[in-house]
């Protein structure tokens, strides 16, 4: 049995705004902006949530209650699905010592569903930067196998001093902006978003046509240059979706502004569509790079552009870099977009493409 799997519900809390429709209204205007975090005596960009609550827990059940409340009532039953790089590892930081990991982070889990009002069954994906579409296509898979109805997908990603600490220490964060694909970019600025989506075998205006996710094996910090394996994610989702690659309207691109995964995703881009590239978007320049919470919160963000059809331009591209030779769409769009592909790469080797289209 596979049923088609719909997105019911949708709700977004991130720098752009309190709600998809803010944030696409944000993304359209160019509005969206980082401000700052120090580490030590150095301090970078970084795209935070609008809230004024210092207490870290307090701050996160804010920020989860303003984002379930979006997507509409929810039985208690309802199956819950995470994703998350960080889960509360703000809140231990900020308690100090003695952390009790590992088993705390799965009780964050159900913190979680009881801000939520849920008492169902709660998973828990923390794969890195494509924890949401691996959430998203386990949900989705019981969905269309028919062991469930409705389940909801959380994305969650709040401030820490490890997170940063960690970029940082690898060299991996921007000092001045993100700059997607640009010959000037020069690493990844961070961001908080609690994103959420309601999965549905009701029919919804949109639908998930195609989800895979992959692995690439060529090194722990960064994919294939040539870009592959990257290519192969996104042949499979095509091919699942039983679409060409030329049924592509945009592509909402990872690109986080990463001098090396930047130009993996090109090339792979070129093998996929060869002469025929759609339309590209990246949102990172915009919200930020929020972990593993990126695909959930770009998800959302993407439709609520596509319902409005105010497809935003790509904040921080002005170059081309001659080896990447693509470009990100810098004047916006009215277009009415069918059928979207959207890509993550992450780090340590995760990689996943989804397509989603319009509901018939």
């Amino acid at each position: 049995m596979r049923r088609p799997v719909h997105i019911a519900g949708r709700g977004l809390l991130c720098a752009g705004g309190d709600s998809p429709e803010a944030v696409a209204a944000a993304l359209w205007d160019g509005t969206c902006s980082p401000g700052r975090r120090r580490l030590g005596e150095r301090e970078f960009p970084y795209f935070a949530l609008p809230l004024a609550e210092t207490d870290w827990l307090a701050r996160a059940e804010q920020a989860v209650r303003c984002t379930a409340a979006q997507l509409g009532p929810l039985a208690a039953e309802t199956p819950l699905f995470i994703a998350s790089s960080s889960f509360q590892i703000g809140h231990f930081e900020q308690r100090g010592a003695p952390f009790e990991l590992p088993a705390a982070s799965a009780s964050f889990s159900h913190q979680l569903g009881d801000w939520m009002g849920l008492n169902g069954p709660r998973y828990s994906f923390s794969n890195a930067c494509i924890a949401g579409f691996s959430a998203l296509d386990a949900a989705r898979s019981l969905i269309a196998g028919g062991l469930l109805d409705e389940a909801v997908v959380l994305g969650v990603e709040l401030a820490n001093h490890s997170t940063l600490a960690g970029f940082a220490a690898m060299e991996l964060l921007s000092r001045s902006a993100c700059r997607p694909f640009d010959a000037g970019r020069d690493g990844l600025v961070l961001g908080e978003a609690v994103a959420a989506v309601r999965l549905s075998a009701a029919p919804a205006r949109w639908r998930i046509a195609g989800l895979r996710t992959g692995l690439d094996g060529y090194s722990t910090t960064g994919p294939d240059p040539a870009g592959g394996p990257i290519a192969s994610a996104a042949v499979d989702c095509l091919q699942e979706a039983k679409i060409t690659a030329a049924d592509i309207d945009l592509v909402k691109l990872q690109a986080a502004g990463s001098p090396g995964t930047d130009l993996a995703e090109a090339n792979a881009l070129r093998r996929v569509f060869a002469q025929r590239m759609p339309p590209l978007l990246s949102l990172k320049s915009a919200i930020g790079h929020t972990l593993g919470a990126s695909g959930i919160a770009e998800l959302v963000a993407l439709l609520a552009c596509l319902d409005a059809e105010h497809i935003p331009a790509t904040a921080g591209f002005s170059r081309v870099d001659p080896e990447i030779a693509l470009f990100p769409m810098v004047d916006r769009s009215n277009a009415h977009i069918e059928r979207a592909l959207l890509n993550l790469i992450g780090f340590g080797g995760g990689l996943a493409s989804l397509i989603v289209e319009r509901s018939r």
